[in-house]
């Protein structure tokens, strides 16, 4: 019984995780399900071509899947907004907070040995362009700080270029993976 009562009181006392992934000095902006829709164009979209004479196939992933994230907010070093995105198990990514709520993450490049369906080295760069949502027109408290945010929306774009082994390959390079977003808390 006194190590139940123990383990009780060590639970009672955790603090709250929802911050624990936003770095130090940060402050919680949301935990998102992300949910992740496949766009495939007719231009410029990856498709990786059976040699056999299969069918080809698109590297973005139907049906749609969702992943989780939060997403952070602190000072910038010129006084505005910064918003830092972080993903388990994918890092973290940043971004100026631009006026209307708008943000431009970029990722560094996906070191080359990446699995795709192309069957040989790729190299990735990845950016997500987009807003967060306010419930209305999005504008900064008189104090600086953000509105209620009840989610964020934005496009995925992965730009594929060849991994310098182009043979083998059943992709033509450069071409694009996208996808768009949609998160609410």
């Amino acid at each position: 019984m006194p190590i139940l009562l123990l383990l009780l009181l060590l639970l009672a006392g955790c603090p709250d995780e929802s911050g624990r992934q936003c770095p130090p000095n940060t402050d919680v902006v949301g935990n998102y399900a992300l949910k992740f829709t496949a766009q495939h164009d007719a231009g410029n979209e990856c498709i990786a071509i059976d040699p056999d004479g299969g069918p080809p196939v698109a590297l973005a992933v139907d049906p749609p899947f969702e992943k989780p994230v939060t997403l952070c907010a602190a000072s910038a070093s010129d006084g505005g907004k910064q918003l830092q995105l972080v993903s388990p198990g994918k890092g973290r990514k940043t971004s100026d907070l631009l006026p209307d709520g708008g943000f431009h993450f970029t990722g560094d490049p996906v070191p080359q040995g990446q699995t795709t369906a192309c069957i040989c080295d790729v190299n990735i760069m990845e950016t997500i362009d987009g807003y967060l949502l306010a419930g209305g027109p999005f504008a900064l408290r008189p104090d600086g700080g953000l509105p209620l945010i009840t989610g964020m929306t934005a496009t995925l774009v992965d730009l594929v270029t060849d991994g310098g082994t182009a043979t083998g390959c059943r992709c033509t390079f450069p071409c694009t993976v996208t996808y768009s977003l949609s998160g609410s808390l």
